[in-house]
């Protein structure tokens, strides 16, 4: 068997660090994209812990190897290995390629079959990991449930004694990911909200399976399903003690972090996404001021709720100039349909960001675009009913009527 890409010693591990240090995005996606190239990353994977955020942010596009696609649906529950201890609903980093070698191995046939099934893909790929992902994830957990210390583990360097633990609580939640996944595309094109029973059992399954797993399954369901929060709040069954607790410290999770989550997924990937994500987390804030009337609470929540605002301002003021208005003064600006893609995004993210507050900004800045647009220096690059149409889009019909009533 040849042998794989040649591993950097300390030297060349030094260097990354230098160059991830301060560096600009362009030069992080470059640093990304060597480390991803390693057949064994070993401390160099540590190197990327700091920037976790700003590459949540970036969204970089990475090979869609076995172990990111068996633990896509937790990201939210995997955690640096310094910030693990036993007995938390996390799943330290450093278990993450262990426990996939031993998933893998273990499957035989149907692993090599996946391994072949993702040559060449990337994270960008959502559609081919919900595909596979049906068959993987229960698989997954079948195996972790009912397999002793496997050979890989020695490498995760966390000792045995951890496994059986770790094992549990992937098992329990991988055995629900695929499920999570089904609810969370029926949520995505416009059916009826999840009904509390199947949304019960879920977390009632991963509690079974392992204690700790149940306050996991609830930080994974109030991220992708925010909603998810006021019908567990509303259920009053044998097992609402347990659910409520577990809810409670999901929420603290959340809140705990000053509702820095918000950042990562509003700042990267399309207006679109943006606004879903804004949308998410306005919901999800909304149902954990219901969770509890503790002052504490109340003041997370307002604080999770500036944070909000703030990244929602930011990348709405930041695709305004760059996705709209600069390519506009460019000698020769893009096709018009882009721009009108661009406009129209900017108002779905703007609608989804309105529920975090700050309405007035959003009218003023629209308001801005559009009298820019009306401006002479954007003439040359767009027919006068081009420019009405961006207009229309931006700040409606009465604005738009106004200036193909009174053009400049």
């Amino acid at each position: 068997m040849p042998p794989g890409p040649a591993q950097p010693g300390s030297a060349a591990i030094g260097a990354l660090s230098r160059e991830i240090g301060g560096a600009g995005d362009p030069r992080i996606v470059r640093v990304v994209a060597a480390i991803d190239a390693m057949a064994c990353r070993g401390p160099a994977d540590a190197l990327l812990d700091p920037l976790r955020p700003r590459l949540a942010a970036l969204r970089p596009p990475h090979p869609l190897r076995f172990v990111r696609l068996l633990f896509y649906p937790l990201d939210r529950t995997i955690v640096p290995a310094g910030r693990w201890r036993p007995g938390l609903a996390t799943l330290p980093r450093a278990a993450l390629l262990p426990i996939a070698k031993h998933v893998q191995r273990a499957m035989g046939a149907a692993g090599a079959a996946i391994e072949r099934a993702i040559a060449g893909r990337t994270t960008a790929d959502t559609g081919l990991i919900g595909q596979l992902g049906e068959s993987l994830w229960p698989a997954a957990a079948a195996i972790l449930q009912a397999g002793t210390v496997p050979e890989t583990w020695e490498s995760a360097k966390l000792g045995d004694t951890a496994w059986p633990p770790l094992a549990r609580l992937a098992a329990a939640l991988l055995g629900e990911a695929a499920g999570l996944d089904r609810l969370c595309q029926d949520a995505a094109t416009g059916l009826l909200p999840p009904a509390t029973e199947p949304v019960v059992q879920m977390l009632a399954r991963a509690g079974a399976v392992d204690t700790v797993a149940m306050p996991a399954m609830a930080m994974l369901l109030l991220h992708r399903l925010p909603n998810a929060a006021g019908l567990l709040l509303a259920y009053d069954g044998k097992q609402a003690p347990a659910i409520r607790t577990a809810v409670n410290a999901a929420a603290e999770r959340f809140l705990g972090q000053g509702g820095h989550l918000a950042d990562a997924p509003i700042a990267g990937g399309t207006l679109t996404e943006a606004a879903a994500a804004a949308g998410r987390i306005a919901a999800l804030l909304t149902h954990l001021e219901l969770l509890g009337s503790a002052p504490e609470r109340r003041d997370r929540v307002r604080a999770a709720r500036r944070r909000l605002n703030a990244s929602c301002k930011a990348r709405f003021a930041a695709a305004l100039r760059d996705e709209l208005l600069a390519p506009l003064q460019n000698p020769e600006p893009p096709p018009v349909a882009l721009l009108e893609a661009s406009a129209r995004g900017l108002r779905v993210l703007e609608t989804a960001a309105r529920e975090a507050g700050s309405g007035p900004d959003y009218d003023r800045l629209l308001a801005q675009a559009a009298g820019a647009i009306a401006q002479d220096a954007m003439r040359d690059g767009l027919s006068p009913m081009e420019r009405v149409r961006l207009v229309e889009i931006l700040t409606g019909s009465a604005a738009a009527m106004a200036m193909a009533a009174f053009p400049p």
